[in-house]
């Protein structure tokens, strides 16, 4: 998007925020966010993964600016060579991450038979779950859930800082309660149930956009079929622990 008539150009901006003024941050973002987000999807396919390498560029890159560094002109080349590194950087990282793929057999906790097997059907859902959640999300909730770590022990291994750790977590925390909603919705026989359905947990847990959150529900309004998927997974909801869906390491 570029700077229409009436608005400063990036240089102007760019010396406000050296200045101190927060809102030229603001400004920048709007600007160049959309044509960042659509270079991300070179590097990552799945949305969330673009956000989370959007978000992180802008950081580093406006964090150099404010600190008296960084471009004085336009600020997209700047922003695409700092996504770059950025990719190479944490591909590296990745690829010296290991994560303990396996659903553990038995689930801690007494019990008799019945409850076993309900926690070990929870188990395996929150496992199908957390296998569709971007990469960066699944490392980041394996780190810090099931292995405890906290976002200090965590960042190096991500290329990250501490206050990053814990955004990506809770946003990756929340992905997870949404595809463990989501792995519950059965597939739909009519063709007009399956766009809703395939939106319905983001839509229980409030995180779709105005236009799709209506649209989801005029189709549950008029579908007695889809009405019934929605009341199992509003108890799912209720039933979620209010920190998250909990990993088994």
């Amino acid at each position: 998007m570029e700077p229409a008539d009436d608005e400063p150009p990036d240089s102007v901006l760019l010396a406000a925020l050296r200045g101190g003024d927060l809102d030229a941050a603001g400004r920048l973002f709007r600007r160049h966010a959309e044509p960042l987000w659509r270079t991300a999807g070179a590097w990552a396919r799945q949305p969330a993964e673009r956000d989370d390498l959007v978000a992180e560029t802008f950081a580093r890159v406006l964090a150099v600016v404010r600190a008296g560094g960084g471009p004085h002109g336009d600020l997209r080349p700047y922003l695409v060579v700092t996504m770059r590194n950025l990719v190479s950087r944490w591909s590296r990282q990745r690829s010296r991450v290991e994560l303990r793929a396996t659903i553990p057999e038995a689930v801690a906790g007494g019990g008799g038979a019945d409850e076993l097997a309900l926690r070990r059907s929870n188990a395996h859902l929150v496992w199908s779950a957390y296998c569709t959640l971007p990469g960066r999300w699944r490392t980041v909730l394996w780190r810090t859930e099931a292995e405890g770590g906290t976002p200090t022990e965590v960042a190096p291994s991500l290329g990250l800082s501490p206050n990053s750790v814990a955004a990506l977590a809770m946003r990756a925390r929340e992905g997870l309660r949404q595809a463990y909603l989501q792995v519950q919705v059965p597939e739909a026989a009519e063709p007009t149930c399956r766009e809703p359905r395939r939106r319905m947990g983001a839509w229980v847990r409030g995180a779709l956009s105005p236009r799709r959150a209506n649209a989801v529900a005029e189709h549950v309004a008029g579908c007695p079929a889809c009405r019934l998927v929605v009341r199992g997974l509003d108890e799912a909801n209720r039933e979620l622990p209010g920190s998250a869906v909990r990993l088994t390491g």
